[in-house]
C-alpha cells in the first residue's frame, strides 16, 4: 500500500511526464508540418543530409513524446518501474538535446528550457524512487 506522499509524488511525476509528452507530440507535428512559429532553416540539417524538418519532427513526436508517454503510464499506475521509466525518458531526452547541440548548435531558448525540464524530471524520478523505496 502506498502512502499519501508516494501517491502525490507519483501523480506529480505522471502529470509532468504527460505534459512533456503532449508538448513533444505537438512540437513534433508542428515542426514536421512547418506550422507558423515552427519553421527553421533547412540548412541547419545539412550535417544530417536532410532536406526538410519532417523526419526530425516525427522523431520528436514519436521518440520523445512516445518515451515520455510510456513513462507516464507507469507513474499513473503507481508502478514500481515508474522511476526507472522516468530516468530512461531523461536519458532519451538528454540524448536528443546532445544531438541537437552537436548538429545545429544552440539556436533557440527552447533548448535551454528543455534542458531545465530534464533536470526537473530527473529530480522527480529520484524523488519517486525514494518515496517508493520508503513505502
Amino acid at each position: 500500500m502506498s502512502t499519501l506522499r508516494t501517491r502525490a509524488t507519483m501523480r506529480l511525476l505522471a502529470t509532468f511526464e504527460t505534459l512533456l509528452a503532449a508538448s513533444a507530440v505537438y512540437g513534433g507535428i508542428s515542426l514536421a508540418a512547418g506550422a507558423p512559429g515552427f519553421t527553421m532553416p533547412v540548412d541547419w540539417l545539412a550535417p544530417l543530409g536532410l532536406t526538410s524538418w519532417v523526419l526530425p519532427g516525427l522523431a520528436l513526436a514519436l521518440g520523445i513524446g512516445g518515451t515520455l508517454a510510456a513513462a507516464s503510464v507507469f507513474a499513473w499506475r503507481i508502478d514500481f518501474r515508474a522511476p526507472i521509466a522516468a530516468l530512461a525518458a531523461c536519458g532519451v531526452l538528454t540524448g536528443w538535446l546532445a544531438v541537437q547541440f552537436g548538429v545545429i548548435g544552440v539556436r533557440a531558448p527552447v533548448q535551454w528550457v528543455t534542458a531545465g525540464l530534464v533536470v526537473v524530471l530527473l529530480g522527480l524520478a529520484l524523488l519517486a524512487r525514494h518515496r517508493l523505496a520508503g513505502s
